[in-house]
């Protein structure tokens, strides 16, 4: 498990997502260190309504420094980049298909607003004490005192949010896999909806455990290394129709291959189409 860093003050880093419920959307946008969160009704989930939300939530909070998101067509969108270099934030996008790397989005968003807002997290003040410094009023019976403002000590608050996340992360290594890492033109099999398809590695990506890929029609995807597989085949010997469905037993599958008398030929596949792979390919091939 690699654990998202606690920022240093309220608002630094937020994450946000798109979530459907009772017939209609919605944003939801978390605060990475006070748990604090608002949700907003969508008209639609294109990418200039959610970012009319995203500058109303921002104008009540403050434009935050890093805002974390899946990748969507609304955040992958050329007008959401631009709105975050006009906005000056920086904007973090997860790996298709592992939106886990965006968790503390899709965490809340199923989760009570305005009770959730007002309960402790783990021996840590409340998130609406840990962003506004008081406890707000709700429905359940409160005294003056306690609504009174107090400040949180930001560094005992840090602490225990660090404690509480290596506690967290223990447990889930203990059942998770040891990460893979792959090379520049490494052979490999990616997830492609529910089957895995093959590709070769072009780059590591700037965000951990994520990587670019490219098929031998010249595509390019992101994948995190969870949807990434080792194999020892190659790309002249593989039929692009031989497709491995999803339920492997695990990530040190190897893929048998057939022998090819002449590697530099192109390859048949069952439904007899010449597939010739790209030249730029040839630098990868042994």
């Amino acid at each position: 498990m690699l654990p998202s860093e606690i920022p240093e003050i309220p608002w630094h880093t937020v994450g946000t997502d798109l979530f459907h419920w009772n017939g209609s959307d919605y944003l939801i946008v978390v605060d990475y260190y006070s748990r604090y969160f608002e949700i907003a009704k969508l008209e639609n989930i294109s990418a200039k309504t959610v970012i009319t939300h995203v500058k109303s939530i921002s104008a009540r909070h403050g434009i935050p420094t890093k805002i974390r998101s899946d990748s969507g067509s609304q955040y992958a969108s050329a007008e959401f980049q631009k709105f975050a270099k006009i906005w000056n934030f920086e904007h973090v996008t997860s790996s298709p298909y592992h939106q886990q790397s965006n968790g503390l989005a899709e965490k809340y968003v199923n989760i009570a607003l305005l009770d959730y807002r007002n309960t402790p997290i783990n021996d840590v003040s409340s998130p609406g004490q840990l962003l506004m410094n008081r406890r707000l009023r709700g429905k359940l019976p409160a005294t003056q005192k306690q609504l009174t403002p107090k400040v949180p000590n930001i560094r005992t608050t840090r602490l225990k949010m660090k404690s509480n996340k290596i506690k967290q992360k223990n447990y889930y290594d203990i059942h998770a896999k040891k990460q893979q890492k792959f090379s520049k033109g490494q052979t490999v099999r990616y997830q492609h909806n529910n089957r895995w398809k093959p590709a070769i590695i072009t780059k590591q990506h700037d965000q951990p455990r994520s990587y670019t890929i490219q098929t031998p029609f010249g595509n390019m995807y992101r994948r995190n290394t969870k949807h990434i597989l080792k194999t020892n085949e190659n790309f002249e010997n593989v039929s692009l129709e031989d497709e491995i469905p999803y339920e492997l037993p695990n990530e040190d599958t190897v893929i048998d291959k057939e022998k090819s008398d002449n590697s530099e030929q192109p390859y048949t596949t069952r439904s007899g189409r010449t597939i010739r792979p790209p030249v730029r390919y040839k630098d990868y091939v042994n």
